[in-house]
């Protein structure tokens, strides 16, 4: 039995308002995209400085490489070397990303600094947190870290200032 031509211009009016709807659907995500910042790019803070001293059973180590990684939306890796008096530093890290403005986004950082000496590997600092801006606790104990290779590993929790109800979870070999 033949089409009538009624059957076949509803079916056409049809996919064209489908067409239509989704064109329009989909041009005001795009323009809302850009509007709500989908596409911004944010400044994250990966890390504060960090001046610290090597030392094995108090003495200076120098010339030894240290390795910092940091995890956002991809590895920063920087390595630095101990001078004469077991002192490093590393300057702060900052990037732009749009990964904020996407929706549902609970990405973290990932800050991790370590060494390797006679064959072992050390962990200096290892944390994660979820502040795209510098937070107070973590300035303060990156500026000043004491690494003697004598020590254990431990794990230190740390109130965070700007949100006291919640605690920094630090491993470290380092003391403040």
């Amino acid at each position: 039995m033949p089409k009538s031509p009624l059957t076949f211009n509803l079916a056409h009016y049809t996919l064209f308002s489908v067409a239509l709807l989704l064109c329009t659907v989909l041009g005001s995500i795009e323009v809302n995209a850009g509007m709500f910042g989908f596409f911004k790019q944010y400044n994250v803070h990966l890390s504060p400085e960090v001046k610290g001293r090597i030392t094995i059973n108090g003495t200076s180590i120098p010339d030894i490489e240290i390795e910092r990684i940091l995890d956002y939306d991809q590895e920063y890796i920087e390595t630095t070397r101990t001078d004469q008096h077991g002192r490093f530093y590393f300057p702060a890290k900052n990037i732009k990303s749009s990964r904020p403005g996407k929706l549902l986004d609970e990405s973290r950082i990932r800050q991790v600094i370590g060494l390797s000496y006679q064959g072992q590997r050390y962990l200096l600092w290892y944390t994660t947190t979820s502040s795209l801006v510098a937070e107070q606790v973590l300035v303060e104990k990156l500026n000043n870290l004491s690494c003697d290779l004598a020590n254990p590993e431990k794990r230190h929790e740390f109130r965070i200032h700007e949100n006291p109800s919640f605690y920094h979870v630090i491993l470290s070999i380092c003391r403040w």
